[in-house]
């Protein structure tokens, strides 16, 4: 028995790992890449290589939370609509305006929500809470609810010095508004993966080529397309390295066409067939196979490995051919790799507990990852299958809103039981929920 994938129908036994041994062997080989500056604009999506902190104190003041009137509480004790409280109103302090005011006792100030309290403040009477000045220069307050409220402290947002953020964190439109709040304009990231991807089979036909599929004649090439638009979704880049035929050298071409590429991601040629020559020519290529096979369905006969370069080496996934088993390895394994590459902290996707709608069987003893759509039920989320979940079938992937996970150690989930759902966070929700 060889050690590395063989030549003719000579086989690697199977590994057949447990599905989280297969996610932790390829994570510990994960080295993030090295980092740039980018502008924030250019941010998004990525991972911040460096820790950040604040550097200033926000707000740098203590200020008002509503559009009213500074007061002290003592002035406007007992204060209501039969008994106004009426105070001189001496001027007005607006946001980003003179911090240094001082209230003289028995005075009000006209204030704007963010503005600066003026010193001996320890109120602000809401707007709708007075009558607006109707006499100028003075402010009739008519309620004292407001007494000691509506002020927000200096350094309640940030402090200078306080770490906003670490090393890893990634970069959301909110992380964004906190970098440019902090005075930043650029940050130092870690760079982006690439990604080369490779269907393999003669039978195989893209758009061009599709009367092929009318005519029984082919099968469509779906799998590049749509690992590609995964790659991106994690703001990778993808290298389309075309449909690699069932031929040696075809292979070995192309391969070596994806070698400038952090990963290579070869679909289809899984199992050990006659026309399954990707492993060959791997092989021949100095493959070193780390493991394969994983106890999960769809896509068991998964693959990961390393290919020694020149300079450099390439982790080598091998994903099944059929459509939801590549979609499902793609997001159990590759995702994860291709984000701790570019350096996140944080790689899997969200899991959720949701009750079952309806019977999902598990006939193996193998992790089952079942397409599922999640709505609002009377107690929470509940789980409901795309359709069947055979591993050729395509279209069941677009209606699915996670994978509910179903361990070897359950033969079902009946319905009504709980069942565990990883969220696949793609697209607009169908209704307004809260998945808590």
């Amino acid at each position: 028995m060889s050690d590395s994938w063989g030549f003719s129908h000579e086989e690697r036994e199977a590994d057949w790992l447990p599905v989280d041994d297969a996610q932790r062997r390829i994570l510990s080989s994960a080295v993030p890449l090295s980092s740039e500056r980018v502008d924030l604009k250019n941010a998004i999506g990525k991972a911040l290589a460096t820790r950040v902190e604040a550097t200033a104190t926000l707000p740098p003041w203590d200020n008002s939370a509503m559009d009213g009137y500074a007061v002290r509480a003592e002035d406007i004790t007992g204060a209501s609509l039969e008994n106004p409280v009426k105070l001189p109103a001496l001027g007005v302090v607006r946001a980003g305006g003179d911090s240094g005011r001082t209230l003289e006792p028995g005075t009000a100030i006209r204030i704007m929500t963010g503005a600066p309290v003026p010193q001996g403040t320890d109120s602000v009477v809401r707007v709708e809470h007075t009558d607006r000045e109707t006499e100028n220069g003075h402010v009739q307050i008519f309620s004292d609810a407001d007494a000691g409220r509506h002020i927000r402290p200096a350094g309640q947002d940030m402090t200078r010095g306080a770490v906003l953020f670490e090393q890893g964190d990634s970069i959301t439109a909110g992380t964004i508004g906190v970098l440019a709040a902090a005075g930043l304009h650029s940050v130092d990231v870690y760079k982006t993966p690439t990604v080369a991807i490779m269907p393999t089979g003669d039978e195989l036909r893209r758009a061009d080529q599709y009367q092929d599929v009318v005519r029984g004649l082919g099968v469509p090439e779906s799998n590049g397309a749509m690992l590609s638009a995964m790659v991106r979704e994690v703001k990778a880049e993808p290298k389309d390295l075309g449909i690699a035929l069932d031929d040696s050298e075809d292979l070995a071409r192309r391969i070596s066409q994806g070698a400038g590429t952090d990963v290579l991601v070869t679909i289809g040629g899984a199992s050990m067939g006659d026309a399954d020559l990707v492993k060959r020519v791997l092989h021949k290529t100095g493959f070193n196979l780390d493991f394969w096979r994983v106890r999960m369905r769809p896509g068991s006969p998964v693959s990961f490995g390393w290919l020694e370069h020149k300079d450099s080496r390439q982790a080598v996934f091998g994903l099944p051919g059929n459509p939801s088993s590549a979609f499902v390895t793609f997001e159990v394994f590759v995702r994860p790799y291709l984000l701790r590459l570019a350096g996140h902290r944080r790689v899997y996707r969200r899991v959720i507990e949701c009750t079952a709608a309806e019977r999902m069987p598990t006939p193996s003893d193998l992790t089952y990852f079942q397409r599922v759509s999640v709505r609002r039920g009377e107690q929470g989320p509940e789980a409901r299958l795309t359709g069947p979940q055979l591993s050729g079938l395509v279209r069941g992937l677009s209606l699915a809103d996670g994978f509910a996970i179903i361990p070897p150690m359950r033969s079902a989930v009946e319905v009504g039981q709980n069942v565990s759902v990883m969220l696949l966070d793609s697209g607009p929700a169908e209704m307004e929920a809260d998945w808590k």
